[in-house]
């Protein structure tokens, strides 16, 4: 098989597992996107005063509603939906209630499609960089991915997952020393999920001290459209570029004042970092086991690293957001940018130990029981109040219940042996990827 028809394959593959699951509830997140994206098409107008009701996210400006999110992802899923309203294919909404398939839709562009790409990064990256004859890259990079909070993101119409993308290439970019693409795809980041910021911001300085002024100029040339447009944006919505959404959100007044940012909290760090309410790394297992082994291998000047640093920073940034724990969700899902990054970073060190090779499959199994339990049973949807979400909500789901937004329960597949057909098409996908993997590397070592 040809290096591209390899590649082509294992995207195509794993955007199939990560649409296996669209999600076209109600959820406060996903409407507040959908409802800006069907005001455009609709109204031509970025108020979503018609859709409110259902919006459950939202900013209340001068009189008016908007949705309060960082507006890239919601903009890029206006040109599909306008085409599919154009050509029939949607109908016209009615008395403001959002289109189910407009949700799924974003899900789709936004959460499937970019969660492919970026498994799809690692594993290429993986390829590369593992030995030979040593861990599958096709089995690294799908257990890694699949068994963490990002996965149950996958399908739904967040900004987390294309925020991760957006900032991975970026950091391709930045390896590369492709100044203006970088600021580009940062800026692009940064408009998916504010939070992201502190990354460009620290490559910024190590453009700068790397380059001097032209590495640092193209940079700040490439970021300079990203920053027109949420200047552009914020000026619409809110009469001044200086002014996010969030600072008006409804119904959460820690916003109002530094969009909900304020210093760092111990407590709260332990809870988005190790504790299973929403730590990264329980959430995340393999990251665990890859962010060890990264230690363990001794780091030469690690403030310099442009994962790293700006990983660490971000973390503890969130540890002081009013809203830390995420709301109903899985995982720390305000992290998933930083967990995209490090798994790039710190995935290919767990074939540094003989100790990282044989601990990965009781890593992997136990992080993939958590998400295709989650994702087959309540989803993102762990309740804010539960301090233990795993034990106290997902555990007792399994077997009582099953995700209907798969998508053979569209075609009246009963959901039970929907879920039972996924388990078995990702077992044989990985295994095929897994063999395809090592005749390529086969082939290779013959050729050479």
């Amino acid at each position: 098989m040809k290096p591209s028809s390899h590649s082509t394959v294992f995207f195509l593959v794993v955007l199939f597992l990560a649409s296996w699951h669209l999600f076209g509830g109600l959820n406060d997140n996903v409407t507040s996107r959908a409802a800006m994206v069907s005001a455009i098409v609709e109204q031509g107008s970025f108020r979503i005063d018609t859709y409110a009701e259902q919006a459950g996210d939202k900013a209340l400006i001068n009189g008016h509603y908007y949705s309060e999110k960082a507006p890239l992802p919601a903009l890029l899923v206006v040109p599909f939906w306008w085409a599919a309203r154009a050509t029939g294919i949607a109908d016209a909404p009615v008395d403001g209630v959002l289109d189910p398939a407009l949700i799924r839709l974003g899900g789709f562009l936004i959460g499937s499609l970019p969660f492919a790409i970026i498994v799809t990064l690692l594993w290429y990256q993986l390829r590369r960089s593992l030995p030979p004859q040593g861990l599958s890259a096709s089995i690294v990079a799908l257990s890694a991915c699949f068994g963490s909070f990002l996965f149950v993101q996958s399908g739904a119409f967040f900004g987390h997952l294309i925020g991760g993308m957006f900032l991975l290439l970026a950091l391709l970019a930045f390896n590369r020393n492709h100044g203006i693409w970088c600021g580009l795809l940062s800026g692009c980041a940064v408009l998916c999920e504010y939070t992201n910021a502190v990354f460009p911001l620290l490559w910024a300085i190590l453009h700068f001290s790397r380059g001097g002024y032209r590495e640092f100029g193209a940079f700040v040339l490439g970021g300079a459209p990203a920053l027109l447009l949420l200047a552009t944006y914020n000026t619409v919505i809110a009469g001044t570029p200086f002014m996010v959404g969030y600072s008006h959100q409804v119904g959460y007044d820690f916003m109002h004042s530094s969009a909900g940012m304020g210093w760092p909290n111990l407590t709260h760090l332990w809870h988005i970092t190790l504790s299973d309410y929403r730590g990264l790394l329980f959430y995340a297992p393999v990251l665990a086991l890859a962010i060890m082994t990264t230690i363990l291998a001794r780091i030469p000047k690690w403030w310099k690293d442009p994962v790293l640093l700006p990983a660490l920073l971000t973390i503890v940034a969130m540890s002081g957001f009013g809203g830390w724990w995420g709301g109903w969700t899985y995982g720390p899902r305000y992290l998933s940018a930083v967990a995209v990054l490090l798994f790039y970073r710190c995935l290919p060190s767990l074939a540094s130990w003989r100790w990282s090779t044989a601990a990965l499959p009781l890593f992997a199994c136990f992080g993939m029981l958590c998400t295709f339990a989650a994702k087959d049973t309540v989803g993102f949807s762990l309740p804010t109040e539960f301090m233990h979400p795993m034990i106290q909500v997902v555990l007792p789901a399994v077997g009582t219940m099953h995700a209907i937004d798969q998508w053979p329960v569209l075609l009246g597949v009963p959901a039970r042996w929907c879920s039972v057909l996924f388990l078995l098409v990702f077992v044989a996908a990985g295994s095929a990827l897994h063999l395809a993997d090592r005749r390529v590397a086969l082939d290779r070592s013959k050729r050479a």
